[in-house]
């Protein structure tokens, strides 16, 4: 593991609505935009379906069809998790992109609710679905704090920020740390929601508000994965859309503009990692769950073989 002052770039990463989409339903927990939950939902769509879960369906079956935003090509249904998986293998395969673009020194912080210790079986279906996309091991071996509960998006911005302060703090001076932040932020809009007194009502301003606990040594970047869709029906939706093409694009226009500039202004270029001297790595071996989490399993297995609409809802 890279010491601290050979760090170069620092990525912050959530989950929920980064590596797969989410649909923010109301007061309720968000729909996980899954396979078997969309193709139920056009079923009982196709049924003429008025029951309790009705307007959970029309919001799945609506955003299935949607084209995806940004020119990216397809509908939002390429972006689905696949065999009742909670991540999509597409918007992985993109962050280990990301990963390996970003090359030597680079240290993935685990920002998501799933750093939690009740999450560490999804914790670890996730680090293997990222090895195998990157080829070569990959564990998580950051992550922000735990001492504050997360239900704001200005809650997840504060946490980030304290790792960004503790971080910097501990690190010799210097201005060539890229942090790049890829969050959706409990599918939350920038519209002017306060956080350590300032207003952030922009992707910007975010920005500037990690940059400060950085204290001049380094540069922030915010990828927010977040979009307000309105369907063909006039249904509008607040997505948690996923790290899209143009966000990966963005993100690797951001490391290159900051390696060619270097912390002394001098022009540098970006060591790339030689991936095919890597052998393949399968993965590790998954983590067997608990009685308890077995139990809870076996019951939500139950639940969806006799109210299979209500699967849909999953705690972000």
């Amino acid at each position: 593991m890279a010491a601290m002052q050979d760090v170069r770039t620092l990525i912050f990463l959530d989950v929920d609505g980064v590596l797969n989409i989410g649909i923010r339903d109301e007061d309720n927990a968000p729909l996980l935009f899954r396979d078997e939950d969309v193709r139920m939902a056009q079923k009982l769509s196709k049924q003429g379906y008025r029951g309790p879960e009705a307007k959970c369906v029309a919001k799945l079956n609506a955003l299935a069809s949607h084209p995806l935003c940004h020119g990216e090509e397809g509908c939002f249904d390429k972006l689905m998790t696949q065999n009742g998986g909670e991540i999509s293998e597409v918007l992985v395969s993109r962050l280990a992109e990301l990963i390996r673009f970003a090359g030597d020194g680079t240290k993935v912080v685990l920002s998501s609710s799933w750093r939690r210790p009740h999450h560490r079986n999804r914790r670890r279906l996730l680090e293997q679905a990222i090895a195998r996309h990157l080829e070569r091991p990959f564990l998580f071996t950051e992550q922000t704090p735990m001492y504050r509960e997360e239900r704001h998006a200005r809650d997840r911005l504060r946490t980030i920020g304290d790792y960004i302060s503790n971080f910097c703090s501990k690190r010799q001076k210097a201005s060539d740390l890229r942090m790049l932040v890829i969050e959706d932020f409990f599918i939350s809009a920038m519209d002017g929601w306060l956080c350590g007194g300032e207003v952030i009502d922009s992707v910007s301003a975010a920005e500037s508000y990690l940059e400060a606990q950085a204290d001049s040594s380094g540069s922030v970047k915010l990828f927010h994965c977040y979009e307000e869709v309105t369907t063909s029906s006039g249904m509008r939706l607040q997505v948690g859309s996923g790290f899209s093409e143009k966000l990966l694009a963005e993100a690797k226009q951001f490391i290159s503009e900051s390696c060619s500039r270097g912390s002394d202004g001098s022009s540098q270029t970006l060591s790339q990692p030689e991936g095919d001297e890597t052998p393949p790595f399968p993965g590790h071996p998954p983590v067997p769950p608990s009685a308890k989490e077995e139990q809870e399993l076996n019951f939500m297995q139950l639940l969806s073989a006799f109210v299979p609409v209500s699967s849909v809802i999953s705690a972000f």
